[in-house]
């Protein structure tokens, strides 16, 4: 088993960096005392700030084998969620192969989150993210992200059972997890999404809590609760008509928060950043999605295709962004490592195709008969 994930790194490195280690070095262990080098973390298990409950065992680097115990339930028959625990919705979504998902966040009392840099926060020790999917109707995972210490983060996943009994820790993943070919991913695979982010949580961020369709814990909510240590000078909102926010938002969800950035995401070194930066929001042609790829060329090269850009107006077949999202790699003569996202997804996401066909056919030089109704 991979111990615990570390978060090594600043805003001075240029992002997060986990890697897999033991218990040494400054991990927080079961009890809540932290190692050398370390900060006291937040427990292991049962109540959100780590009271563990009698029978709750750990695993090898102090975390909670049951989902039962990681401290999101007061009562595990009934599904009551612990005090403290607050459900969210960040109104942004990441495509999970058309499961649906319900999200929970634990902040300690009394934390902030540090906002000084509005589009990467910082978040208080002790802080626990869990993310719910269930598939076919029935829960089939659900994930853990967790502070145990000030540069210390487990991510973990709790494997259902299919009578829902239970869920035990999962930490080699599952690739045919349904039947139908969900799979749930290996822990070592975590860093892969998460390890875009200087301080690791993903949908909970500062764009998608401020759209409309946020709901639960939003932008506002932790406004009026003084839970941001620099709340937003002004609103934030994603620029644009309804088809170019639409499209926006999807690759700031998709592409943008954990992978094309500029803050440690890999695919900021390709140049290409897709994410909603809160100072490049004054206008579409100021987002980084314009700016990085709204004509520019394409290294990948669609098949079959004339020039790629990575986004063509009025042109999605010209458009690798939308060929890559369009395909799986392996499937339908499509090569290897030409799907995006590139791992964890085995379906074409048909709405977010749509929604970004819709904004590149919606350029103002797109001609009428360019403006075609397509069915990805």
């Amino acid at each position: 088993m991979l111990a615990a994930f570390w978060l090594t790194g600043s805003a001075c490195s240029g992002g997060a960096h986990l890697t897999a280690t033991g218990g040494a070095g400054g991990q927080a262990g079961a009890s809540g005392q932290a190692g050398a080098g370390g900060q006291a973390g937040a427990g292991a298990a049962g109540a959100p700030d780590g009271g563990a409950a009698a029978d709750c065992d750990v695993g090898s680097a102090g975390e909670p084998t049951e989902l039962r115990c990681t401290g999101l339930y007061a009562d595990w028959a009934t599904k009551a969620l612990a005090a403290g625990v607050r459900q969210y919705d960040p109104g942004l979504h990441l495509w999970s192969d058309g499961a649906s998902k319900t999200r929970w966040i634990y902040l300690p009392p009394g934390a902030q989150i540090e906002t000084s840099n509005m589009d990467e926060w910082t978040f208080p020790t002790g802080t626990k993210v869990w993310k719910e999917f269930v598939v076919g109707g029935a829960r089939l995972e659900t994930r853990l992200v967790w502070k145990r210490s000030i540069s210390a983060w487990y991510l973990t996943t709790y494997r259902w059972s299919s009578d829902g009994s239970r869920a035990d820790e999962l930490t080699t993943g599952e690739v045919n997890a349904d039947g139908n070919g969900f799979e749930i991913p290996s822990q070592s695979a975590c860093t892969d999404c998460h390890g875009g982010r200087w301080d690791v949580v993903l949908g909970f961020e500062a764009v998608a809590l401020s759209t409309p369709a946020a709901s639960g814990v939003t932008m506002a909510t932790l406004q009026a609760g003084n839970l941001l240590t620099a709340p937003p000078a002004s609103p934030i909102a994603i620029p644009g008509d309804g088809k170019a926010a639409a499209a926006l938002g999807y690759l700031h969800m998709n592409c943008g928060v954990t992978c094309h950035n500029d803050d440690g995401g890999m695919g900021g070194e390709v140049g290409l950043n897709l994410r909603l930066d809160v100072g490049t929001l004054a206008s579409v042609q100021s987002t980084n999605a314009w700016t990085t790829a709204m004509g520019q060329a394409s290294t990948f090269h669609i098949p079959g295709a004339g020039q790629s850009f990575r986004l063509a107006a009025c042109d999605p077949s010209s458009s690798s962004a939308y060929y890559r999202m369009s395909v799986r790699d392996g499937m339908d003569g499509a090569a290897d490592n030409a799907q995006m996202p590139p791992k964890i997804t085995h379906q074409v996401d048909q709405d977010g195709l749509a929604a970004l066909a819709a904004w590149i056919d919606d350029q103002p030089q797109c001609t009428s008969g360019q403006r075609t109704q397509r069915t990805p």
